[in-house]
């Protein structure tokens, strides 16, 4: 028996970096969402040999004018109301920001329950790996918009403009981010010496 269309799982949009060898960015968001079943339309940001942080890489980085081009022939698409989710990562420049808000307006505008995930991926424990103005357009532009958000400890703290030690100022700085729904990574751990993910849903705080 075939199963109902509507049954089907609805697509994703992942908006990140692709690397040649390695499993990170859009080589490892589209590997697991497609085994769980979902379709996903993949958008590269940067094309990189491999994760910068192995060994220097060539960037490739398509012209920005290209790049929103190639966004708002997605926002036309006759198939956009399949989407039912976007998720975005690491960016090229800061100009290509704009380009992903825009998309997620339109999935919303046709799908209005879909979900945008923002994974502000710009540093970690050793500084921002990305120029500070994309830093900047992840934290004013994108994570305002977001329904569900993934920073790491470092980038919350980046982002909130101070130091998070414990649990507490954590718990405060995610409030103030702006999703509702957020992951933080590498996070102060309820053991001494550790570190932990915390999930905030709402104002409600677990340790996972």
């Amino acid at each position: 028996m075939i199963a109902d269309k509507t049954d089907a799982p609805r697509a994703v949009i992942v908006i990140s970096s692709h690397v040649a060898r390695g499993s990170v960015g859009n080589r490892a968001a589209v590997f697991a969402l497609e085994t769980l079943g979902f379709p996903v339309w993949a958008v590269p940001t940067v094309i990189l040999p491999w994760h910068p942080g192995h060994s220097r890489a060539t960037r490739i980085v398509p012209p920005l004018d290209q790049f929103k081009a190639l966004m708002a022939d997605l926002e036309r698409a006759p198939w956009l109301g399949e989407v039912s989710a976007v998720l975005s990562g690491y960016l090229g420049e800061a100009g290509q920001a704009e380009a992903v808000a825009s998309l997620v307006a339109a999935v919303k505008a046709r799908t209005p329950d879909a979900l945008y995930v923002c994974d502000p991926v710009m540093g970690d424990s050793g500084g921002l790996y990305v120029p500070e103005p994309t830093a900047v357009a992840l934290r004013d532009r994108l994570m305002p918009i977001a329904d569900i958000a993934t920073p790491n400890r470092y980038e919350l703290e980046w982002m909130a403009g101070a130091p998070l030690p414990d649990i507490k100022s954590v718990t405060a700085a995610a409030l103030h981010a702006g999703p509702s729904t957020m992951l933080v990574t590498s996070a102060p751990s309820m053991m001494a010496g550790g570190t932990g993910n915390f999930l905030l849903d709402g104002r409600r705080l677990r340790h996972i």
